[in-house]
């Protein structure tokens, strides 16, 4: 029987990038607090139920607590792990987590990104530009929703849930 490391080229690229994934959780679970792994996991796997997409995260204050920007760092880490197990996508897992900056709209952003442009302050720049600009754009957006929801009587996520000053029983 041939042994798998003799020819590690014969070897499936996904099923490199799943013992990789498999083995770095295996790392995360021996070094990180019970509490904080158990989160991580959750929150890994709310994002692969969503497809991979954009997950909003509502989280109580001992979550909150639990997640740190380290923890943030490791699901960034997890995300890449998990994309390189895709056909053609295997570059994923050698992308590296680049802190983008603080901005105004922005505090202590992150992204998952190939090492080259890891290594570029200008593209990193931009990046967070442009995740300011959206996060601007998001918050404008909210203030106008709760201004109109406030005009018509409805109850805002601000007003502790009495609508136009009604006072509660």
């Amino acid at each position: 029987m041939p042994d798998a490391y003799e020819n590690p080229a014969e070897e499936n690229p996904a099923d490199i990038a799943r013992a990789r994934y498999a083995l770095y959780v295996e790392t995360l679970r021996a070094r990180m607090p019970g509490e904080q792994f158990d989160l991580l996991m959750e929150i890994i796997r709310m994002w692969a139920e969503a497809g991979g997409g954009t997950v909003r995260l509502h989280m109580d204050g001992p979550e909150r607590e639990l997640f740190t920007p380290e923890l943030q760092q490791e699901f960034l880490s997890l995300m890449g792990l998990i994309g390189a197990t895709q056909p053609g996508h295997e570059d994923r897992a050698d992308h590296v987590v680049a802190h983008l900056g603080d901005g105004e709209h922005t505090k202590g952003a992150m992204s998952l990104v190939p090492p080259e442009v890891a290594a570029d302050p200008a593209k990193l720049r931009a990046m967070r530009d442009k995740l300011e600009a959206q996060q601007g754009r998001r918050r404008s957006d909210e203030r106008t929703v709760e201004g109109i929801a406030r005009a018509s009587g409805m109850s805002t996520a601000g007003d502790g849930g009495k609508g136009d000053g009604d006072t509660a029983p």
